[in-house]
C-alpha cells in the first residue's frame, strides 16, 4: 500500500498543474541566410515526396510564407541565442508516457521528421546528371531551422481553419433559420409531412439538410428544379457539415453524380427522382424527403407532390418536408391535409419602393422598339442623388433578349459618356464567359449595370444590388394546343414575382426598387405566376404516368389540375407517335420502352429506330444537339467573317446535319490537338455546349446499352500499360486542375471599363488567338479526354462525313420516325416571293416561315418548290423533287417560326408514316392525313407504289416488335442480331433506301379544311347477306388495314361519268398472288386486301424464304420486290375473323370478301 501511495504521490507531482503554455523555442536563426536562393535544391530534396505538399499549389503557397518568415527575422532587433533542446521530446512521464512538459508544437496532427543523413558528405546529383554544388547543402542546424519553419508554416494553416470553422459557426447560429431548428424537429417527430416557408436568405436550402444529418438521419434525398442549384448546394452542405473531403454529402443530375453507398445527403434534381420512382415505386432508399421551391411550380414539382401524395398513406415511416417562400403557403398545407407550417422571416434590409409608370408616348407598341429613356432617367437620377463612392450595383429586368438589346445600347452610351458605369448582359443565349462576367466586381467609383431576364430573378444570385428596376414584363412559354405550338408571349409579371425582384435588391444593404408601373397596375396583376403544368405540353408526364400504373391521368391528384383538352390532346399525340393504342391508351409495346427512356418521345423513338437500322452514332449526335439549346450563338448570326467560317459546315439537307457535321469537325480540331476555344469563337460557337452534346451522346449511350439496344460492332480496346499510365497521369493532372481551379474561383475578379462592350471583345480575332486557354478549359478538355476514345470519335467522325446519299436517306428516314407529322410544305408561290418573304404551311397553322437561324436562310433556293413543264396546266406540277420540310419546334413570337428544319423527300415521308391514307377508285389520288394530296399520273404506278408501302410498313413493324421483344426475352445483346431479325433489318434498309430514291412523277397540295366536305365520296352500305353472320360490305369505300382506306375520294375534281367510277371500283380482274401463288378473280380492293394479308401472314412465317438463309437471293428479291411496310402480329392483323363453315366442318381466319367468296365456292 505505501508503494501504491508512492507512486499515486509522484503521479499527482507531475500532473498537480496545468501545463504551462511555452512558446515555441526557437533555434539560432541567421537573419542574412537565404532561403529563396536554395528552394529548388529544399524542394528537389525534402519537400516533393512529402505527402504534405501533394499539389504545386501547395508548395507554392509554403515558399510565399518562407519569404514572409525570411522578411520578418531581418526586421527583427534582438535575434534567440537559444537552441532547441534536443533532450525535450525524450522527458516523458514514466506512467502515462507523454511530455512532461507543453508545448505548441503538439497542437499539429502531424508529426515532421527530416532524414539526417542527408547532412552526411555523400556525393549527391542533380535530375540532370549533374554534382550538387556544396554550399546548397543545409547544416544540422539550418536543417532544424528548416523543421521549425514547416511548422510555424502548418500551424498557421490551422489557425486559420480553426478561424473559419468558427466564423463558420457564427454564421450558422446567425441565419433566422437556426432559431427555429428545434421547432421544425419537434413537428417532424409529430407529423409525417411538415412545410417551411422561409423567404429569401432565411438559409433553409443549406441548413435544413444539416439538421436533419445532425438528428440521426440517414437517407436524405433533396430535390431542386436546377441541376446547378443541386452541384452548388452539394458543395455548400458538405463544406458546412465538415465532409468538403468526404461522401456523406452527394449529388446525382443528368451528367454527373458524386452518390456511393456512404452516402447520407444526396441531392438530386426533380428528373432523377421520377426516374427512381419506376423502378422502386415505394422510395425504400430514403426516409425523408426534402422537396424544395414547390412555390415555382414546376411540372414535375406538381407531379411529384401528387405521388407523395399516395406515398405517404403507403409509408407511414417516411418523413415528408416542403420548403417554398412565403408564396401560396395555404394551398400546399391544405393539399396535404393542413400540415403544419415553419414560417422563418428572411434577411433582407429595407427596400424604398418608387413607381415611376412609363409614359404612354414613351410606351412600345407591339411591333415598335422598346424605348430607353424611362431607363436613363433613372440612371442619371441615381448619378445625381448617391455618390460614386457609394457602393452598389443596378439589376434592370427587362422581358426578353430584343429590349435588353435596345436598352442596353442607349445605356452603353450614356455610360462611355460619363465613365461611371459598366453595363453587361444577361440570358440564356449568351455564351458562359459573358454569363459569369455579372458575378465579377467593379473598379473603384464605378457602378455595375446588369440587365436581364426574368433568369436573375430566382436561376441566378448576384451580389452587391442596390438599385433594381421592373419594367413589370415577363415572356412566358405557353403551349397552344389547337395549333401545336409553342407560344412565346410578353405579360406582366405576378405581385410575387414583383416582390422577388424587389428582394434582391435588399440582400447585401438597404436598397431602391424602381416600378416603372404604377401601384394602381401592381395591384391588378395577378397573384400567383401561372403554374407550369398549364403552360406545357403535358406528352411526357402522360407517358410517365400510365408506364407507373395509372390508368386515367384525369384521376390523378393534381395540386392543381391542368385543363382536360391538354390532357387529351397530349394523348392523342401519343397515340400518334404510337406510344398508346388507340383503343383503350395503354401502353404499346414500343410506348413502354419510350418511357423507360429519360428523354422526349420522339428522341426516344429516333434512337430506338437507329438502333434497328445500325446508325446509332450519327442519330445519336444529332439527337443529342437538338435536345439541347443550339451551339451557334444566336447574336453573330448575322457578322459576315463568322458566315463565312461556318459555311463548309452549313449542309443543304438541314439543321441537324449541319449539327453533325459542327460536332464532327469540332471532334477533328480536338484530335488534331489545336486550340478548340478559339476554333468555337471564330465560328461564333459556344463550346460548353459541344461538351454537353458529348455527355448527353454518352448518357445515351449508357441508357441504350442498359436496355440491350445498342449494336456495337467497334469492340471496346484494352488499354495497353502505357495508356494507363498516360491515363493515370490526366487522372492527376485534373485532379491539380480543379484543385486549383477552386482556389481560383474563390479570389474575386474585377471588371474593366472597357467590359462593357460587349462587340469589341467577341470580334477580336487578334486577341483570341493569343490568349491562353483558362483553367476550366484545361478541365473540360481532360475531363472530356478521361471519358471519350478521341480517336474511335474520330474514326466514327470520318465515316459519318463519307455518307452517301443513300445514307443520308436513311437518316432522314429515322429522325421523321421521331419527328412526324411535324412537316411543312412550301407555299405555291415562294417562286415568285422574295427569300425573306417565303412562307410554309403546317397541318394546324399557315403561313409559317424560317427561323432566323436555321441553315435554310443563308440557302432558300434549296427550299424552292418545282415549277411546271405543262404549259396546258401550270398549278398541278407533276415532279420527283417534291420535298416537305420536317421541324423540330414551332414557336410563335412576333411570327410562327419552324426551328431545326430538315427537308425530306415528300411522297415518300408521307406514305411511310401517316395516320391515315385514303384512295379513290385506282390511286391516283390519296389524301395523307386530311390535308396533303398526293396526285399520280396512272394507275399502274399508282398500285405498285402502295404494294411497295403495305409490304414496307408491315416489315417495318414486325420489325420493331421482333425487336423489342427480344428485348424482353433475354439480357444477351446478340439477340438483337438473330438470324431472323438481322436478316429482315438488312433487307428492309436496302428497300427503304431503294424506295427513297424512286423516280416516279407525282403531284402534292395542301388541301384546305373547306375541300374536305367536297373530297369525299357518299357512304352507302348494304348488307349482302341476310344470314346469321350479318356481313356489312361498303359499296363505297372499303378498309383495307388500320390506315388505308380504298376508295373513298372522288376520281378528279370535275364532273365525271357514273360509270367510270362504278366500273373502276367493280371491274375484276385474274391475278397471281406472288406471295401464296393463287389465281384469283379479284377487284382493285379485293386484290390490295389480299396482297396485305398474304404480306402480314408471309412475314409472320418463320419458315418463309425471307428469313431463310439457305434461299437464294432470286427468291428474296421475287418477294420483295413490291414491298412496303407496317406492323402486326397475326392475332392482331386487321379485317380477319374467325368463320365456321358448316359444309366444311372447319374455322377459317378470313376477311368479310374472303368469306364470300368461299360460300359461292359452295353454291356453285
Amino acid at each position: 500500500n505505501s508503494d501504491d501511495e508512492r507512486n499515486e504521490d509522484e503521479h499527482r507531482k507531475y500532473h498537480r498543474s496545468k501545463p504551462i503554455d511555452q512558446p515555441i523555442e526557437e533555434p539560432i536563426i541567421d537573419p542574412s541566410f537565404d532561403w529563396l536562393a536554395r528552394r529548388d535544391y529544399i524542394t528537389e530534396t525534402y519537400l516533393i515526396d512529402s505527402p504534405m505538399f501533394s499539389s504545386p499549389k501547395d508548395l507554392e503557397d509554403f515558399w510565399k510564407f518562407v519569404q514572409k518568415y525570411q522578411l520578418f527575422q531581418q526586421r527583427r532587433k534582438t535575434q534567440p541565442s537559444k537552441s532547441i533542446s534536443t533532450n525535450t521530446d525524450q522527458q516523458r512521464s514514466n506512467i502515462l508516457n507523454i511530455p512532461i512538459n507543453y508545448d505548441k508544437k503538439y497542437r499539429l496532427n502531424i508529426s515532421i521528421t527530416i532524414n539526417k543523413s542527408l547532412i552526411n558528405n555523400v556525393p549527391r546529383y542533380d535530375m540532370t546528371g549533374e554534382k550538387i554544388l556544396d554550399h546548397y547543402r543545409l547544416s544540422s542546424v539550418r536543417l532544424a531551422e528548416f523543421k521549425s519553419i514547416i511548422e510555424y508554416y502548418f500551424d498557421f494553416n490551422q489557425k486559420e481553419k480553426f478561424k473559419r470553422i468558427h466564423k463558420l459557426r457564427q454564421d450558422q447560429n446567425n441565419l433566422p433559420i437556426a432559431n427555429h431548428r428545434r421547432e421544425i424537429l419537434e413537428e417532424l417527430k409529430i407529423h409525417q409531412v411538415i412545410l417551411i416557408a422561409g423567404d429569401t436568405g432565411c438559409g433553409k436550402s443549406t441548413q435544413i439538410p444539416r439538421f436533419l444529418l445532425e438528428a440521426g438521419f440517414d437517407k436524405i434525398a433533396c430535390t431542386q428544379p436546377r441541376r446547378i442549384a443541386c452541384i452548388s448546394l452539394a458543395k455548400r452542405v458538405s463544406y458546412e457539415t465538415l465532409n468538403e473531403y468526404d461522401n456523406q454529402v452527394g449529388y446525382q443530375v443528368r451528367f454527373e453524380k458524386t452518390r456511393v453507398k456512404s452516402t447520407r445527403i444526396i441531392f438530386m434534381t426533380e428528373g432523377i427522382l421520377l426516374r427512381q420512382l419506376q423502378t422502386d415505386s415505394s422510395l425504400s432508399d430514403y426516409d425523408i424527403l426534402v422537396i424544395d421551391e414547390v412555390h415555382e411550380r414546376h411540372l414535375f414539382t406538381d407531379f411529384i407532390l401528387g405521388i407523395i401524395k399516395c406515398l405517404i398513406t403507403q409509408r407511414k415511416d417516411l418523413k415528408v418536408i416542403l420548403m417554398s417562400a412565403t408564396i401560396n403557403i395555404e394551398l400546399f398545407s391544405n393539399y396535404f391535409e393542413n400540415c403544419p407550417v415553419v414560417k422563418v422571416p428572411g434577411r433582407l434590409y429595407k427596400i424604398q419602393v418608387n413607381y415611376h409608370p412609363i409614359k404612354v408616348e414613351e410606351s412600345a407598341g407591339k411591333t415598335s422598339k422598346i424605348d430607353a429613356k424611362p431607363y436613363l432617367r433613372i440612371l442619371e437620377q441615381i448619378d445625381n442623388k448617391y455618390p460614386s463612392t457609394d457602393r452598389g450595383d443596378m439589376l434592370i429586368f427587362l422581358s426578353g433578349m430584343a429590349e435588353i438589346q435596345g436598352v442596353m445600347e442607349a445605356v452603353q452610351s450614356y455610360a462611355q459618356e460619363n465613365r461611371r458605369w459598366i453595363v453587361l448582359p444577361l440570358h440564356s443565349a449568351l455564351s458562359l464567359e459573358e454569363q459569369d462576367k455579372v458575378f465579377d466586381m467593379p473598379p473603384e467609383s464605378v457602378r455595375k449595370c446588369v440587365i436581364a431576364t426574368n433568369i436573375a430573378e430566382t436561376s441566378v444570385t448576384i451580389d452587391g444590388m442596390r438599385f433594381i428596376i421592373d419594367s413589370g414584363k415577363v415572356k412566358e412559354m405557353s403551349y397552344d394546343g389547337k395549333y401545336k405550338l409553342q407560344r412565346l408571349q410578353e405579360f406582366n409579371i405576378s405581385r410575387a414575382s414583383a416582390e422577388q425582384r424587389k428582394g434582391r435588391a435588399g440582400r447585401t444593404g438597404p436598397g431602391v426598387c424602381y416600378r416603372l408601373y404604377s401601384e394602381h397596375d401592381y395591384l391588378s396583376f395577378q397573384e400567383y405566376s401561372t403554374p407550369e403544368i398549364r403552360r406545357v405540353p403535358l406528352d411526357s408526364l402522360m407517358l410517365q404516368m400510365i408506364s407507373m400504373g395509372l390508368k386515367d391521368p384525369r384521376k390523378f391528384p393534381f395540386v392543381e389540375p391542368p385543363d382536360m383538352t391538354a390532357i387529351d390532346s397530349a394523348l392523342l399525340r401519343l397515340q400518334e407517335q404510337a406510344a398508346l393504342s388507340t383503343i383503350d391508351c395503354s401502353l404499346t409495346s414500343i410506348g413502354s420502352m419510350l418511357a423507360r427512356l429519360p428523354v422526349d418521345v420522339s428522341i426516344g423513338k429516333m434512337l430506338i429506330f437507329a438502333c434497328i437500322f445500325q446508325y446509332v452514332n450519327p442519330i445519336l449526335i444529332m439527337a443529342s444537339a437538338l435536345s439541347i439549346q443550339s451551339p451557334f450563338l444566336s447574336f453573330l448570326q448575322c457578322d459576315p467573317d463568322t458566315i463565312t467560317r461556318r459555311r463548309p459546315m452549313m449542309s443543304n439537307h438541314g439543321d441537324p446535319f449541319t449539327l453533325l457535321n459542327l460536332f464532327d469537325e469540332w471532334i477533328y480540331v480536338k484530335s488534331e490537338g489545336q486550340n478548340t476555344r478559339t476554333w468555337c469563337k471564330r465560328r461564333g460557337v459556344e463550346e460548353q455546349r459541344l461538351y454537353d452534346i458529348t455527355k448527353l451522346r454518352r448518357q445515351f449511350q449508357e441508357i441504350l446499352r442498359d436496355y440491350n439496344m445498342e449494336i456495337d460492332y467497334q469492340q471496346t480496346k484494352r488499354r495497353t500499360t502505357l495508356e494507363k499510365r498516360e491515363h493515370w497521369k490526366k487522372k492527376q493532372q485534373l485532379k491539380d486542375l480543379r484543385s486549383e481551379h477552386d482556389k481560383e474561383s474563390k479570389q474575386r475578379k474585377f471588371l474593366k471599363l472597357e467590359d462593357s462592350s460587349l462587340n469589341d471583345s467577341m470580334t477580336d480575332d487578334d486577341n483570341l488567338t493569343k490568349q491562353v486557354m483558362k483553367t476550366t478549359d484545361k478541365i473540360r478538355d481532360i475531363e472530356f479526354r478521361l471519358i471519350n476514345d478521341v480517336s474511335a470519335l474520330k474514326e466514327m467522325s470520318t465515316d459519318s462525313q463519307n455518307y452517301r446519299s443513300k445514307d443520308i436517306n436513311m437518316l432522314k428516314l429515322i429522325l421523321c420516325s421521331g419527328l412526324y407529322p411535324q412537316v411543312a410544305i412550301a407555299d405555291e408561290f415562294n417562286n415568285y416571293k422574295r427569300d425573306c418573304d417565303q412562307f410554309f404551311h403546317t397541318k394546324t397553322k399557315q403561313f409559317v416561315v424560317l427561323h432566323p437561324t436555321s441553315v435554310f436562310t443563308y440557302d432558300p433556293d434549296n427550299l424552292l418548290p418545282p415549277t411546271s413543264t405543262n404549259s396546258n396546266n401550270k398549278k398541278i406540277v407533276f415532279s420527283n423533287q417534291h420535298e416537305l420540310l420536317v421541324y423540330v419546334t414551332l414557336l410563335e413570337t412576333n411570327k410562327p417560326y419552324i426551328m431545326n428544319v430538315m427537308r425530306t423527300p415528300a411522297m415518300q415521308t408521307l406514305f411511310l408514316y401517316a395516320s391515315t391514307l385514303e384512295t379513290n377508285n385506282d390511286f391516283t389520288r390519296i389524301l395523307c392525313d386530311q390535308w396533303l394530296e398526293i396526285k399520280f399520273e396512272n394507275s399502274e404506278t399508282a398500285q405498285s407504289i402502295i404494294s411497295s408501302i403495305l409490304l414496307l410498313r408491315n416489315a417495318r413493324d414486325l420489325l420493331l416488335q421482333m425487336t423489342l421483344q427480344d428485348l424482353n426475352k433475354s439480357l444477351d445483346i446478340e439477340l438483337m442480331s438473330k438470324p431472323r431479325t438481322y436478316e429482315l433489318q438488312h433487307l428492309l434498309s436496302k428497300k427503304m433506301t431503294d424506295f427513297l430514291e424512286n423516280s416516279c412523277l407525282y403531284a402534292i397540295r395542301r388541301v384546305l379544311p373547306a375541300e374536305l366536305d367536297t373530297i369525299y365520296r357518299a357512304n352507302i352500305q348494304e348488307n349482302e347477306d341476310n344470314n346469321d353472320d350479318d356481313i356489312i360490305v361498303n359499296k363505297e369505300s372499303t378498309k383495307i388495314n388500320e390506315y388505308l382506306t380504298y376508295n373513298c375520294l372522288r376520281s378528279n375534281d370535275d364532273q365525271e361519268s357514273f360509270w367510270s367510277e362504278y366500273a373502276g371500283s367493280t371491274m375484276q380482274k385474274h391475278w397471281i398472288c406472288p406471295y401464296c401463288n393463287e389465281d384469283i378473280l379479284v377487284t382493285v380492293a379485293e386484290r390490295v386486301a389480299h396482297e396485305n394479308q398474304c404480306q402480314l401472314n408471309s412475314l409472320c412465317n418463320n419458315e418463309n424464304p425471307i428469313f431463310k438463309s439457305t434461299q437464294s437471293n432470286i427468291n428474296k428479291t421475287n418477294i420483295l420486290s413490291n414491298l412496303t411496310t407496317t406492323t402486326t402480329t397475326p392475332s392482331n392483323i386487321p379485317l380477319t375473323q374467325d368463320y365456321y363453315c358448316d359444309i366444311c366442318e372447319q374455322t377459317f381466319k378470313l376477311t368479310s370478301i374472303e368469306i364470300l367468296r368461299h360460300r359461292g365456292t359452295h353454291q356453285t
